[in-house]
This record gives C-alpha cells, structure tokens and sequence, in this order.
C-alpha cells in the first residue's frame, strides 16, 4: 500500500513539474492575446505585432534568477511561471498585476525575439516597411559602432565603473550583432521601467515633472555607463574560459541608438525623441558620441 501510494505521489509530482515547462496551449492566440493587452495598458506593442504569432514559442517554466528570457533557438520565449494565471502556465497574469521590474525584463527579451525575427525574415517580402528600416538602421550602426568595442577587463560588477581596465577589442560579426541586441535590449528594459516609475504606472502620458524626472534618470544612467551590453565570444574555446565579455563605459549606447529604439520600439512621438536627444547632445556631448556614423 505504502509502494503505490508513494509511487502515485511521485506520478503526480512528475506530472505537476511536466506542466510548468510545457509550452504554452495555443501559443499563437496567447501571443496574439497579450500584445493587444500590452496595448491596451498603453505599453509599447506595435513592434511586436511584426513577430508572426506562429514565430515565437511561448513556454512558462519556474526560472531560477529570472521573470523571463529568450532562446533563438526555436524562437522560444520563456517566462517564469509565476508571470501566469495561478501559476498553471497557461496564459499571463493580468498587466495590471505584472510588476514594472518583470515588465522592464519582459521587454529586454522582446528586443531580442524582435530581432531574431528581424534576422530570420531580412530581404523577404513579409517584412513590413518600419522593421526593415530599423534592420537598416542596426546594421548601419553594427558597422560603425561594434565593430571595435572597448570591453571591461575583470569582474562584470564592475563594469559600470569609472575606474575599470578596459582594452579594445575587433569583433566579428555575430559578436558585434550580439553586443548590439543585448545593449538595446538593456536600454528598451531600462526605459521600460523608468517610465512606469515616473508616470505612476500604466495608462499614463508624459507631463512635464515626468519627462524631466526621466531625463535625470537617463542622464545618471548615460554618466554612470549602466547602458552596456555584452557578447559571448564566438570562439568555443575562448567562451569556456570567460562566457561573456562586457562593454566599457565607453562603448555605451549612443545618441543614435537611442534615437531609433525610442521612436521605432517604445512609439515615442517624434518631438518627444527630438527633445530627448537634443539634451543627450547638450549634456552629455563626448560620453556617446558616434562620429563614424556619420549621423
């Protein structure tokens, strides 16, 4: 008696553990579902419209250090299961309930699953006319700016220090592009969450103590170098002995960057990014300068 009843204990814990990592039921109309929730809530959502609901594969598993993450390989979007309806890792929580740290998380791995699609659906006649101009507009700036990068040498903490050694470093391609992605990806997350927080939440628009508490955000952030990325070496044996290599302060993102992902992902109006640039360029003229850009 004791046998069976242990092994149908077991059967159902199996059963239980199985359910949080399946894929999401009905993934494209969930997908479908949540963008237009995201909209609705006054969150940025049209970039994510490109995404086929089909492309991306929607999973809630119990994640140890995060809320959510992206794998290209079978365009898997993962969240934690704790992000779903009673954590039964079938559809989302309400927006309402979703916190602004697990937002701003949410949208750095929408970064990457917007430009994994960018990169799977390049030169096709399915790419809509604004995601190919924003494909243009990274690969402009993957040639002019991750081409050389400054990385920091030593601990990653450390990495948005003043006083850190940094060396300059020649990237391939693929290491470039990853820098590129993870770095809007951390701006896109932190602007996220920076809104949220001086707008009081969702639903809000920009007045005038909201858009100078941002800007200070902004500027503390371009002069303390927190807007980096980072990228595995392509090299297999040069990633086993350091996965992940940090951009310097130096290799921040630019005025530039900031430009296209504040009009073409977060859907800011065009006078609200020319406002935001123009302090960026007055403030803080020689921290993200972009020279070979020519822009």
């Amino acid at each position: 008696m004791k046998t069976i009843l242990l092994t149908s204990v077991l059967i159902l814990l199996l059963l239980s553990m199985s359910a949080l990592a399946a894929p999401v039921p009905d993934s494209p109309l969930e997908w479908a579902r949540f963008t237009k929730e995201l909209a609705a809530a006054g969150l940025p959502a049209r970039f994510l419209t490109v995404l086929p609901a089909e492309f991306v594969q929607l999973e809630f598993v119990d994640l140890k250090t995060a809320a959510a993450e992206y794998h290209p390989t079978g365009h898997r979007m993962v969240f934690h299961v704790a992000l779903s309806e009673n954590h039964q890792g079938r559809r989302f929580r309400p927006i309402r309930d979703i916190s602004n740290y697990e937002l701003a998380t949410m949208y750095h791995e929408f970064v990457h699953a917007y430009f994994d699609y960018l990169e799977f659906a390049a030169g096709s006649a399915r790419m809509p006319e604004d995601a190919a101009r924003v494909q243009t507009q990274a690969k402009r700036l993957l040639a002019c700016r991750y081409t050389v990068v400054d990385v920091v040498v030593g601990p990653k903490e450390k990495a948005h220090q003043r006083r850190v050694s940094t060396e300059h470093r020649r990237v391939s391609e693929s290491e470039g592009w990853d820098a590129l992605n993870e770095t809007w990806g951390v701006f896109v997350g932190w602007a996220i969450w920076n809104k949220l927080e001086v707008t009081n939440r969702l639903q809000s628009d920009w007045d005038a103590e909201a858009v100078e508490l941002f800007w200070n955000r902004l500027s503390e952030a371009i002069e303390e170098g927190v807007l980096t990325g980072y990228f595995e070496p392509a090299d297999p044996q040069a990633r086993q002995v350091l996965p992940r290599l940090y951009l310097a302060r130096s290799s921040a993102i630019t005025i530039g960057e900031i430009a296209v992902l504040m009009e073409s992902i977060l859907e800011e109006s065009p006078g609200m990014v020319r406002m935001m640039v123009d302090r960026i360029a007055a403030g803080q003229p020689n921290q993200i300068r972009e020279e070979a850009c020519g822009s």
